[in-house]
């Protein structure tokens, strides 16, 4: 993968600070990227010969490292000798209606499967508000009924916490978010 520059850049100038020397990054770019105070990060020096000599310094902050603490709905079910095709369209249908961040359907065994949504406030694409519980549990009685009609037995439904890394969010997401995520969302930066 290559890098992307930014779109934005800024020129500034060299200051002396004690024996170093120093560079002061725009508070626009420590918004967008999420930097603060006392953040590790590696400096590179950076140099190519054409006809001309260039050099450059390389800030790298490193992998921008994201937990939220989401609500999330379990169920185990029993299949029995229904299709697992049939039970991904109902799971399907309710995240069709319901939006969540994650959805999972794996087997356990011969006739057992597992579904897990997660209604974080992070998808892949997006930031949105945040869910309350009672919207969980809407779904998760949503889900319950549709799988009885449709001829499965849910075993077991739990709703609980799941704290959800994410590795591929930009951290401008999270900077320019319409709704405050702050409560539920940590972030590194990891070198």
């Amino acid at each position: 993968m290559s890098w992307v520059e930014d779109a934005v850049s800024f020129r500034a100038a060299i200051r002396r600070s004690g024996n170093s020397l120093v560079i002061t990054i725009p508070v626009e770019l420590s918004q967008r990227f999420l930097l603060k105070e006392g953040q590790e990060l590696l400096i590179y020096g950076l140099s190519r010969s054409g006809p001309d000599f260039e050099g450059a310094l390389q800030v790298y902050l490193g992998y921008f490292v994201v937990h939220e603490k989401a609500p999330a709905l379990l169920m185990k079910i029993d299949v029995g000798d229904k299709p697992l095709r049939r039970l991904q369209e109902v799971v399907d249908e309710i995240c069709r209606r319901h939006f969540p961040s994650r959805a999972g359907l794996r087997m356990l065994g011969e006739s057992e499967a597992e579904i897990e949504l997660v209604f974080g406030a992070i998808t892949p694409t997006a930031i949105r508000r945040l869910r309350e519980v009672s919207e969980v549990e809407a779904a998760a009685a949503e889900l319950e009924f549709a799988l009885s009609s449709a001829g499965f037995k849910v075993l077991e439904k739990r709703i609980e916490e799941k704290i959800v890394e994410w590795r591929g969010i930009d951290p401008a997401k999270i900077s320019k978010a319409p709704y405050k995520v702050s409560e539920v969302v940590r972030w590194r930066w990891e070198l």
